[in-house]
């Protein structure tokens, strides 16, 4: 069983208070070859990963060359999005293939949720430690 990987909490909107510090995992993303690094909010209330629409052009990503369209749902609901597959590598841990619904809604963050990226990993949430855990799953 891997050690989990311990990562804190991180201050995104000081004026908030406490409600400010937010779980934020440092990931790079992989599409067919061009890697970024970026940091996504680990979201157990979002129903999926959500890439927003500039960084998936920085992947290498044409919105036009996916067909069809995925329905997102919330704050999202009124804005187009695609489904982009991305590798996605998390400290050493080996990469794993995540889906991701990718918007052109203008608000849009780099959301870990439900589908797949908890089915790829366990986290366990320290609120009051400031801090929270991750481990690939296993089998």
């Amino acid at each position: 069983m891997p050690i989990p990987a311990v990562y804190p909490y991180v201050q995104l909107i000081p004026s908030i208070g406490a409600a400010g510090w937010m779980p934020m995992l440092p990931v790079t993303l992989d599409h067919n070859g061009t890697a970024l690094a970026a940091a996504a909010l680990v979201d157990s209330g979002a129903s999926l990963n959500i890439i927003p629409y500039q960084l998936g052009v920085q992947l290498g990503g044409n919105w036009n060359q996916y067909p069809g369209s995925l329905p997102l749902g919330g704050v999202f609901a009124n804005y187009p999005a695609k489904p982009l597959f991305l590798d996605v590598r998390i400290g050493t841990f080996p990469p794993v293939q995540l889906s991701f619904g990718w918007t052109q809604a203008p608000t849009a963050r780099l959301l870990l949720g439900q589908m797949n990226f908890f089915l790829e990993f366990d986290v366990c949430f320290y609120r009051t430690r400031g801090e929270f855990h991750v481990q690939p799953r296993t089998p």
